[in-house]
């Protein structure tokens, strides 16, 4: 990412995913420079595993060069809380079905260890109005990222505790957007965030879960270019 006057979107993804949860998404971004990151050890990325939220924003950091809007998915949203906190050039912040804690149920772990995805989880992450087509489609999804790679992202969720902190100080723009049949957040997520940074804007879109931009992708995709557009106005 070369440093001009164009604002860039970092696509970032949620725990055991890869930049093809943006597949739909990236279909309908004609106007603004977009780039669609797989994480360390994530699909194309052969970069070495990280291990904490700290960590995947350090690797990050040298990567944003210029003006940058991150737009992240749950896991990455924890990641793009940190960029926007400590990184000059992140000029707005999109939690896409995120929040400043992932908390991970222990029972979850036990289940992942043992070698199998459970079908509750996976069910659970998308509405209950979700097509069969994607569903279809996200399953097969399962298998591009290794279970233990999943592991470690979901340890990163549960052990990240800097995001209160982080979301408190940033004024930067912040725009929230939650699938309303999401089982995955907190349930107070959108409340909880308010209280912590009044300026962040939400958008709730029905019918959509957990994986909201590709359920829901323009509505999603509207939300967000208006969000672009209101920060490119400012500057």
């Amino acid at each position: 990412m070369d440093d001009n006057n164009e604002i860039t979107l970092l696509f970032l993804s949620g725990a055991g995913g890869t930049r093809s949860k943006w597949r739909r998404v990236k279909e309908m971004m004609n106007g603004p420079r977009c780039v669609f990151m797989d994480l360390p050890a994530h699909g194309s990325n052969d970069a070495p595993m990280m291990h904490t939220i700290k960590d995947h924003a350090n690797y990050l950091k040298p990567l944003i060069t210029d003006k940058t809007i991150v737009i992240g998915h749950s896991m990455g949203g924890l990641i793009g809380i940190e960029l926007a906190a400590n990184h000059p050039k992140v000029v707005g912040l999109v939690l896409a079905a995120s929040h400043y804690v992932l908390p991970v149920d222990s029972t979850l772990f036990d289940k992942l260890e043992s070698g199998v995805y459970p079908n509750g989880l996976f069910y659970a992450s998308y509405s209950k109005e979700a097509d069969k087509a994607l569903l279809e489609e996200e399953r097969s999804e399962l298998s591009i990222v290794p279970l233990e790679t999943t592991i470690i992202d979901y340890r990163c969720c549960n052990d990240y505790g800097n995001g209160k902190e982080c979301l408190s100080h940033i004024q930067k723009p912040i725009l929230a957007i939650y699938g309303q049949d999401d089982r995955m957040l907190p349930s107070k997520a959108s409340e909880e965030l308010k209280r912590l940074a009044p300026h962040a804007v939400t958008e709730v879109i029905p019918q959509a879960g957990h994986y909201v931009m590709l359920e829901r992708s323009e509505h999603f995709v509207n939300a967000l270019l208006q969000f672009v557009q209101h920060i490119s106005e400012r500057r």
